[in-house]
């Protein structure tokens, strides 16, 4: 087993899940956990496989793949680094409900869940401020779900450059966290819809694009041109 590096802990305590955890309870389990590395492509789990971990992603970027009933695949989530995923399936139990594979090189964490029940089962004062933050965490997920489900092309793909801004008042220049294909799933949007959307706000004068970086001079100028695209 791979030795934890001297910032893993200070990593999980900057997550919900993990910030109200005591030094030593979190180094109890940190004894009990190991790092994975993975290739472009290579898969962590497979949807409906018995889960027995989730996962800190300490470099590179993980996808959520869930099969859709014609099939398809379809990208549900982009995990950057430094972000704890799998950890539903700690309360849920149970099965992965979708598919982990890793874009590039990545090296995730790997946390055992009877560990983690164990410690929480035990702590019920523990578990009762997880629950509160994990809460919170949801009412994020159910807001970006709303909004992919009312808002226009563009409102979803400038409400996820806005995300990644820094501050609104100041010009910006971020990094897409995945391929531009990726990215668009991620949006429910096509590869094709998102280019031609990219490139009306280059002609408009709100973006320009190297890549994978945009420069956004005025991300607030970006926001209301998004605001006159309603659905």
């Amino acid at each position: 087993m791979e030795a934890i590096t001297d910032n893993v802990p200070s990593l999980l305590r900057e997550t919900s899940l993990f910030s109200a955890w005591p030094e030593a309870l979190l180094d109890s389990l940190l004894k009990h956990s190991k790092t994975v590395h993975l290739g472009s492509g290579d898969i962590l789990f497979v949807e409906k496989a018995t889960a027995n971990a989730f996962y800190l992603v300490l470099s590179g970027r993980i996808h959520l793949i869930a099969a859709a009933a014609t099939g398809q695949e379809k990208i549900v989530e982009i995990i950057r680094e430094n972000d704890l995923f799998a950890e539903a399936v700690a309360f849920l139990g149970g099965c992965y409900p979708v598919t982990a594979a890793a874009e590039g090189s990545t090296t995730v964490l790997e946390i055992p869940l009877a560990l983690f029940l164990e410690i929480l089962e035990q702590r019920p004062q523990l578990m009762r401020q997880m629950l509160a933050r994990l809460s919170m965490r949801l009412h994020f997920l159910v807001k970006e779900l709303r909004q992919l489900s009312v808002e226009s092309a563009e409102q979803r793909l400038v409400s996820y450059l806005l995300d990644l801004c820094p501050v609104l008042d100041a010009a910006a220049v971020v990094e897409l966290p995945a391929k531009k294909s990726a990215v668009a799933a991620r949006l429910g949007l096509t590869p094709e819809t998102l280019s031609r959307l990219l490139l009306r706000m280059r002609k408009a004068g709100l973006i320009t694009v190297n890549r994978r970086v945009l420069d956004i001079p005025d991300p607030r100028a970006l926001q209301c041109w998004a605001a006159g695209h309603s659905s």
